[in-house]
């Protein structure tokens, strides 16, 4: 088997180790940083870090290319395996023992050029500029309008990312939908909404304000239209993965109390 393996930059010396493991059973054909530019085609990417270098490496991959994450970042949601675990990963790897998930991206269209997220995408007002009129149209149904600090479209994936922080909903990663969650809005009662995701969503804001594509600043527009993506990766998990123990575990959340 063909294996990319893709690290935080601060992660060289355990991207070596995995590496020496990995190259005793099969051909490593790439081994760098996950944030290089260029397009990587393996048979397999295996990421080094965290849930960050997961999105920069996913963006990497050809559609359909399974990946594995090996935690060396803080929560790790993306991520299967600890470094210590790596006979186990290589076991699992002889006998595709796996449980996979699907994980597909939105696009993004604006004066700013096209981009992909996994993640999400964000208007956000600068930090010393005022509150924002935002329109937001779902395709097929009228308007909805937000006085607020910037709004986030996030996919499942992205639910436990930026849109949890301002209190939107954890979804599963298997649910087809996106998430429309405004940034501190004026009226305390606006809450996320969520759409299917073969619906189109135009935002447009009344300024231009700050854009950022899973979570990295692209610039400043006033006008983006997101669609769910063709454009997908494979991630791999452990065969008793589950993904209420990562947020019970990782989060607090749904946790019993003692």
């Amino acid at each position: 088997m063909k294996i990319a393996i893709l690290y935080r930059e601060e992660r060289e010396k355990e991207g070596k180790f995995l590496k020496e493991k990995i190259s005793k059973e099969h051909e490593v054909i790439e081994f760098g940083e996950a944030n290089a530019p260029g397009r990587v085609t393996a048979d397999l990417i295996v990421v080094v870090g965290g849930d960050g270098t997961v999105l920069k490496a996913a963006k990497k991959a050809a559609d359909g290319t399974p990946m594995v994450g090996f935690k060396a970042g803080r929560l790790g949601f993306l991520t299967s395996y600890t470094l210590d675990e790596i006979d186990r990963f290589l076991e699992d790897l002889r006998n595709w023992n796996f449980r996979e998930e699907t994980r597909w991206f939105i696009q993004i269209e604006s004066e700013l050029g096209n981009h992909l997220a996994l993640n999400d995408v964000t208007l956000e007002r600068d930090l010393s500029g005022k509150m924002v009129e935002i329109e937001v149209e779902v395709e097929h149904h009228s308007s909805m309008w937000f006085f607020a600090d910037g709004v986030v479209i996030s996919t499942p994936t992205g639910s436990t990312a930026y849109s949890l922080s301002i209190g939107g909903p954890i979804i599963f990663p298997e649910c087809e939908v996106l998430e429309i969650s405004p940034i501190a809005p004026q009226f305390f009662l606006t809450r996320s909404v969520v759409i299917p995701s073969n619906f189109k969503v135009v935002v447009e804001s009344q300024r231009d304000i700050n854009m950022l594509v899973d979570g990295v600043l692209t610039g400043k527009t006033k006008r983006i239209e997101v669609k769910k993506s063709r454009r997908y990766v494979r991630i791999l998990r452990p065969p008793e993965y589950d993904y209420v123990t990562v947020i019970r575990d990782k989060l607090g959340y749904g946790r019993r109390i003692e």
